[in-house]
């Protein structure tokens, strides 16, 4: 017993210590943490809602400096069938957006709320409107980013580039988060 805790003394004891440590905790993860592949019990795949992105669009994540998702909302089983695609749910959202002149926070909050989930609707309420860096839309929306639980559209205005987050939630697309890229 005394050779044994004179060798966990030294370095090479804590070593080795530290080693099996991590083997047992690996060993213990793969048993209890389950596929990671996203099969359903009797083998079926998940469904998950298909997005094409255009050629040559982005598939790495650019850093957020604004506000980022709110809860992870994974795809619904489906999107409801005529459901408005992401690019047109950030065109709208936008629209309503940028609508921040001459209104209240409140009637701005109630245009954008209704393309917003719940989540990040909550995270706006209060936001002075006269705080949108923007006037106008350039160009047209197209996607940034595109992964399996959201897609990023890209909106260019006047000032800078509004990144919006867009997942499924009750069938429909609607907007999780909100990014602005100053140009």
């Amino acid at each position: 017993m005394r050779q044994v805790l004179r060798l966990i003394g030294n370095r090479y004891g804590a070593a080795v210590s530290i080693l099996v440590v991590i083997a047992v905790v690996v060993a213990f993860g793969k048993l209890v943490g389950g596929s990671r592949t996203g099969a359903q019990a009797g083998g079926q795949e998940s469904p998950a809602a298909v997005v094409t992105a255009p050629p040559g669009a982005s598939t790495s994540p650019l850093a957020d400096d604004g506000l980022g998702p709110g809860q992870n909302v994974a795809p619904s089983a489906s999107i409801s069938s005529g459901a408005a695609g992401p690019q047109i749910v950030a065109v709208d959202f936008t629209k309503a957006w940028l609508n921040h002149h001459n209104v209240s926070a409140a009637d701005w909050h109630k245009g954008i709320a209704k393309y917003s989930t719940k989540t990040l609707s909550d995270r706006l309420d209060g936001v002075d409107p006269g705080s949108v860096p923007a006037e106008q839309m350039t160009g047209a929306a197209t996607v940034d980013d595109q992964e399996p639980s959201y897609v990023d559209v890209a909106v260019p205005c006047d000032a800078g580039t509004l990144v919006l987050r867009m997942v499924v939630d009750g069938g429909h697309w609607l907007v999780d988060g909100v990014d602005w890229r100053r140009t």
